[in-house]
């Protein structure tokens, strides 16, 4: 097994290449993330209670049901981050016939296959580095969007979320070479 960085392997295997790109983060951040689920439970829990078994919101009703609806959808989106964080892999595999890549949490998640020959080339997402989109793109806070696209002869796809510039150039210039290799065996 080789690594680029801490967050991506790979390995060749006899009649296929893997990769796997991890989506973990800091310890640190993890822990934030954590403390404001807590809270943002809490704070919710708190509303519940006091819209549904006392009287202290008569009047206000639609506003705090309202406040739930919004409060309901952050609180899953925290959730979804907690567990892409925890448990997140984005997996790759090329084979002479088949492209595929799977973002997943604890193994849940549909493949994007595309075949081999139609590839075109691996690239990183040109996004300028001080652009709002890419620093909102690189907060930990958020799963975020790929920093690498896969090209092929009819669209465009993004994976590898939140890599780095350099590993992104190690890894697009790592995917490249094997694509042409499998291409060429095919």
């Amino acid at each position: 097994m080789n690594w680029i960085g801490n967050r991506v392997s790979y390995k060749d295997h006899k009649d296929f290449f893997t990769m796997i790109i991890t989506s973990k983060t800091e310890g640190w951040k993890m822990w934030i993330m954590f403390f404001w689920f807590l809270a943002w439970s809490v704070s919710g829990l708190v509303i519940i209670y006091n819209l549904f078994f006392t009287d202290e919101l008569i009047g206000s009703e639609l506003y705090f049901y309202t406040f739930l609806f919004f409060w309901t959808y952050f609180w899953y989106k925290i959730i979804r981050v907690l567990l892409w964080r925890k448990y997140g892999t984005e997996f790759i595999r090329i084979d002479k016939d088949r492209f595929s890549i799977k973002k997943s949490i604890w193994g849940f998640g549909r493949a994007q296959e595309y075949l081999t020959e139609n590839l075109k080339n691996f690239e990183l997402e040109p996004l300028e580095e001080k652009s709002y989109s890419k620093v909102f793109n690189d907060s930990f806070w958020i799963i975020g969007q790929g920093t690498l696209l896969v090209i092929n002869s009819k669209k465009q796809y993004n994976f590898g979320a939140q890599i780095s510039m350099e590993d992104g150039i190690e890894i697009a210039k790592l995917l490249n070479l094997r694509i042409k290799k499998y291409k060429s065996a095919g």
